[in-house]
């Protein structure tokens, strides 16, 4: 018997999104790198979108908890399952799809901690040079911090809420 090791915060372990059928993982499945919008409404209708969000991580099923609560169509979110070594054609691809839509990039992290400052020039050079459309993605995260986390609650809720504004608008910009 071998332990098995999970790198995964402990709400992912109890997030009933967040879920994997046993053939997800039989004989003859392979690793996606990427997932495109999991909604086929919006994955359907790529014109009626209007901000395409690239994340990874928990943030995802927060984003998509916050989406279904607003019911908002105009917003698609792709998850990147590998940064490293980027899927560039497939960022192209999704960006070429919802060409209508301002590209943003969404975070937990300190904007100078989590993974912007890599897919930034990345997601930028494969809209330059595969789609010849170059995207440069909007930031939505935490500022630039020293610590990874506040310490105090408050804070964190309001830098929280800062985030979903970030990617959703406020609640009166909402129409």
């Amino acid at each position: 018997r071998k332990p098995l090791i999970v790198v995964s915060p402990k709400n992912l372990l109890r997030n009933k999104l967040c879920v994997s059928s046993l053939d997800d993982m039989s004989t003859g499945t392979i690793f996606h790198r990427t997932f495109d919008e999991v909604d086929e409404e919006i994955s359907n209708n790529p014109n009626d979108v209007k901000t395409l969000v690239f994340c990874t991580g928990q943030i995802y099923y927060e984003l998509l908890t916050e989406r279904q609560k607003l019911d908002r169509k105009d917003v698609a979110i792709v998850r990147l399952e590998q940064i490293a070594p980027f899927a560039f054609d497939k960022a192209a691809k999704y960006c070429a799809k919802y060409d209508n839509a301002e590209v943003v990039w969404a975070q937990q992290e300190p904007k100078n901690m989590g993974a912007y400052s890599y897919v930034n020039p990345r997601l930028m050079t494969a809209t330059r040079e595969l789609n010849k459309d170059e995207k440069r993605p909007r930031y939505v995260g935490r500022r630039v911090s020293s610590a990874p986390a506040t310490g105090m609650s408050k804070i964190h809720q309001r830098e929280y809420r800062d985030i979903l504004e970030g990617v959703f608008g406020k609640p009166d910009d909402i129409e």
